[in-house]
């Protein structure tokens, strides 16, 4: 193992109380083998899956194997069915080689898959999911960061995942605000990292694993991961977040997760800063604010949470204070995320 990695603690019965207080609330990742043993999902293969769900149309990412995609700058998609993805895989095909099957939802994309898999006791509250994932033997994942708490849970072949901590921020080198989609990405290549660009990458500490079929990897939210698949491989992942009407975003604005979220909004903020829109956003923000964030996470704000965004975003965009509401509006502005297919 890398010395500056950690191992990964893994664990065969653990109790959704123990999860929540040991792992979930204290931002730790985790383990938990056999838990999925009995699901159906188990016994899927490239075959099976192809002939329950091939004549679906999928959404696939492109020139996934080109530098510009392991540092998250760039990738084309591609509509295709979903036979016709599996059967480039099958092949190794040269297709193959620069294509990845990412974060298709279940129950829209390929319906006659969902019943094959369950929504975990861990989870009480579902922010999405949950996503297919199907990989060639070799695909490297660019290194991001999702605003959700997160369960990744492999079926068939192998994945090799690095993850580094929220506050490891800056040491992470993210792409620029305005950055198209939901996540946030890393600038290095996690496994050929240029030191002479990202000298503060050298000494980061980071944990790693190997994910077995039937293993299932929690990892918090804001945690950069980097995920390799050593096999063809199929997995799913979840993601959630904590119980509750305010409980979730408490959390995140009240440790090492707060710098990270805030980059996150930030983003957001530059994604819709050149659109007309944008002055509308501003003047309702307290309300466009807390539109978005129910959207997200089904959680509502304090006003003293609400204050720290609202300076962030001032602070962010040279301004002292909001402006004044040139019309009174039913319904605030919405603050959108941008350019969720695709990256350019």
């Amino acid at each position: 193992m890398n010395k500056t990695a950690k191992e990964i603690k893994r664990v065969s019965l653990l109790s959704v109380e123990e999860f929540e207080n040991y792992y979930l609330n204290s931002e730790t990742p985790v383990i938990i083998e056999n838990y999925i043993k009995e699901w159906p999902a188990m016994k899927w293969t490239l075959s099976s899956i192809k002939t329950k769900a091939g004549h679906n149309k999928v959404f696939v990412r492109r020139n996934t194997s080109q530098e510009d995609y392991k540092v998250g700058k760039k990738y084309n998609i591609e509509s295709m069915t979903f036979n016709e993805y599996v059967e480039n895989i099958e092949a190794n095909n040269k297709k193959a080689q620069s294509s990845y099957l990412a974060v298709q939802n279940i129950k829209i994309a390929l319906p006659e898959l969902a019943n094959d898999i369950c929504i975990p006791s861990y989870v009480k509250k579902l922010h999405g999911g949950p996503f297919l994932w199907l990989a060639r033997k070799g695909h490297y994942e660019f290194c991001h960061f999702d605003p959700d708490d997160n369960f990744l849970i492999v079926f068939s072949g192998e994945k090799h995942v690095k993850l580094y901590r929220a506050d490891d921020l800056k040491n992470l080198y993210p792409n620029p605000f305005g950055s198209n989609g939901r996540t946030i990405q890393s600038q290095v290549n996690c496994d050929n990292p240029d030191f002479n660009k990202f000298p503060n990458f050298r000494n980061v500490q980071f944990f790693e694993c190997i994910l077995k079929p039937g293993e299932m990897l929690y990892f918090p939210a804001f945690w950069w991961h980097q995920v390799t698949s050593t096999d063809t491989t199929i997995s799913m992942n979840i993601f959630f977040g904590n119980d509750g009407t305010n409980t979730y975003i408490s959390k995140i604005m009240s440790g090492n997760q707060w710098l990270s979220f805030k980059y996150w909004i930030l983003n957001i903020i530059e994604q819709n800063r050149h659109l007309e829109s944008f002055r509308s956003v501003l003047e309702y923000l307290p309300e466009s604010l807390t539109s978005f964030l129910v959207k997200q996470w089904h959680e509502i704000p304090t006003k003293s949470q609400l204050d720290s965004l609202i300076n962030a975003i001032l602070d962010h965009c040279g301004l002292r204070e909001l402006p004044v509401r040139s019309k009174d509006c039913k319904n605030p502005p919405k603050l959108r995320i941008r350019g969720l297919l695709w990256r350019k």
